[in-house]
């Protein structure tokens, strides 16, 4: 709204003009009170941008905080307020405007009242014109019917309090109206729809109030019955207000009997904000603390994660593991860590204590490529009709990882937050521990190194000399056992043996170690990789990864696609515990992207 828009809608609307404040000017204008000639409003026009001083008494501080309000421009007083013309919302304007000119048209009392005023704009000099109120205009009669409305919501009707804004007082309001109907039944004959966001008893008509006080009632009475999906918001408010109850305890297990009977019955779609809204309920109630670990379940189970990750001392290695094999792909598909496993557990153990001591090798790895500690601000009963009460609310330690603090009206919640591409790190850290693995314990071919950070893998080095060290220890309490004549009792039973052999188990015997020999020699046979991929599959690969045709090849050796990707997926399997082909949304094969620089390395570079 610009200044020319300003003037004509105060002139329409109040029948007021604004006035140079010095004859002649063009940049300062002032709105004067009717009733007693003061000013209640000053626009000073500049280059570029106009504001408007407003005197708004004890609620200035209040509305200097909205978007496009600031300082006053001319008058500086406590209870003046400026806006900026260019920026703040013509909504806002408006009602910051209304509230300045009631203000003034009251003597400075803030008017609670719901009459709306109108200013005739004198000629010359007549006084038989003044401040009156309008009479209700024919849509609001037909809102509020007087003879229909039942005495309790006329009175809880004209409690509405408008002198307050919106920013606060529409759940203030809300409140205080749920207040007076909070014992009120109603069985009204006919059902009018409703459908408001956020919605509230100020934005009903008469049908819709009677409507949904006859549907609360018959909730009260445990008959739950489908209908509005405000009206069903309108009652969880209430409850989060604790209107309607006993205590909170009472409100709780009321929300959960609407939960059960009529969300998961009837409107699934507000279990969405319900769930929500039933953990800020038992910690803003302090409610006992097994329902709040019951209604924390998730985030619980979630946290321990990170807890074990974080602290493993405090955990056993077989709890370590399990949390990796949640984690990560590679844990449950490297077949030699799953052939090995008893090893690996005690071995992951000692190499993520290792990883772990940041001073020791400079590297902060949980924080960097795992869980990073976070401080997140949440407003309290967030989409809600709520009015704050309570100032001070109890801290809540829900586990070892997350905090509730409560400050200004929203929750600071202290936890874990994962970070960007957590699996992507941790398979590749069990890439390089279980690569050093093959290489100390002889339990497999080798496979390639990953791109890692030198100071990961010094640490896995490390945790893996510890564990050396450590299964030594252990060994040193054990039996010693005479091995003198050990040769003499190895030759005295071999000859015990074969003398109990038929000749047919002999043949047999001599059979077996003869296939050995020749697996032995097969696996010699070197082939084009190191892969075990066939000449197909090599080529179908290498056109994936330089993005040339391959279908003419496919079809002329009578090949197909999918086969041949599966083969290539498991083949490398143990190299990525990932699978590095897939299909594309035009259900066409293609290389996973984070695997591309990794395959041409390993195909392309010789």
């Amino acid at each position: 709204m610009d200044s020319n828009q300003l003037f004509k809608y105060v002139y329409a609307k109040y029948g007021l003009k604004f006035k140079p404040a010095v004859p002649g000017s063009t940049s300062v204008y002032v709105l004067m009170s009717p009733v007693d000639s003061g000013y209640f409003a000053m626009l000073s026009r500049g280059q570029g941008q106009s504001i408007l001083d407003l005197k708004c008494g004890a609620m200035a501080a209040l509305i200097r905080d909205l978007p496009g309000f600031t300082d006053p421009m001319k008058i500086k007083a406590a209870d003046w307020v400026g806006a900026i013309l260019e920026k703040v919302s013509e909504d806002l304007l408006k009602k910051a405007l209304d509230f300045a000119f009631k203000l003034a048209m009251n003597g400075d009392e803030v008017n609670i009242a719901q009459n709306q005023y109108f200013y005739i704009a004198p000629d010359k000099v007549d006084d038989r014109y003044q401040a009156q109120a309008i009479k209700p205009s024919e849509n609001l009669r037909k809102k509020h019917n007087n003879s229909l409305v039942p005495d309790r919501i006329r009175k809880m009707l004209e409690i509405y309090d408008y002198s307050i804004l919106p920013s606060r007082g529409r759940a203030k309001n809300f409140y205080q109206q749920a207040r007076m109907m909070a014992d009120y039944d109603d069985d009204y004959p006919e059902f009018f729809a409703f459908k408001r966001f956020y919605p509230t008893y100020h934005d009903m008509n008469t049908g819709q109030l009677r409507s949904y006080f006859t549907w609360r009632s018959k909730i009260r009475q445990h008959v739950f019955e489908k209908t509005s999906t405000s009206y069903a918001f309108v009652y969880i408010y209430e409850l989060l207000n604790n209107i309607g109850v006993d205590d909170a305890q009472d409100g709780y297990e009321k929300l959960l009997e609407f939960e059960g009977k009529y969300v998961r019955q009837f409107d699934i779609s507000i279990d969405v904000y319900l769930q929500d809204w039933l953990k800020d309920y038992v910690l803003y109630y302090d409610l006992d603390e097994k329902i709040i670990k019951q209604r924390f379940a998730s985030e619980i189970k979630r946290d321990h994660d990170y807890e074990v990750l974080h602290h493993p001392e405090k955990f056993t290695a077989q709890e370590l593991a399990a949390v990796f094999a949640k984690k990560t792909t590679y844990w449950n598909s490297s077949k030699v860590i799953n052939k090995n496993e008893k090893l690996f557990v005690q071995l992951l153990r000692y190499v993520w204590l290792e990883l772990l001591d940041a001073k020791k090798y400079g590297i902060a790895y949980y924080s960097a490529f795992v869980g990073k500690p976070d401080i997140i601000e949440k407003p309290i009963f967030a989409g809600s009709v709520f009015y704050l009460r309570k100032q001070q609310v109890a801290d809540h330690q829900i586990d070892a990882v997350r905090k509730y603090h409560f400050y200004q009206g929203k929750w600071q919640i202290h936890c874990d937050q994962q970070i960007s591409r957590q699996r992507v790190n941790l398979n590749n850290f069990l890439h390089e521990l279980d690569r050093v693995a093959r290489t100390e314990f002889k339990l497999g071919r080798s496979i390639k190194p990953r791109f890692i950070d030198q100071a990961v893998l010094k640490a896995i080095n490390a945790g893996v000399a510890e564990y050396r060290i450590q299964e030594k220890k252990a060994q040193i309490d054990q039996i010693k056992i005479d091995f003198s004549d050990l040769d003499q009792i190895r030759a005295n039973a071999s000859k015990t043996r074969d003398s109990l052999l038929t000749d047919e188990e002999k043949q047999l015997e001599q059979a077996e170690a003869q296939e050995e020999v020749e697996k032995q020699a097969d696996e010699t046979v070197k082939v084009d990789n190191e892969y075990g991929l066939d000449e197909n599959e090599m080529f179908f690969l290498t056109a994936l990864l330089m993005q040339q045709p391959w279908q003419t090849y496919l079809k002329q050796h009578h090949l197909m696609a999918s086969i041949l990707m599966d083969n290539i997926n498991e083949k490398l399997f143990d190299e990525f515990g990932d699978v590095v082909l897939e299909n594309n949304e035009q259900d066409q094969p293609q290389v996973i992207t984070d695997y591309v620089d990794d395959l041409k390395d390993m195909f392309l570079k010789g």
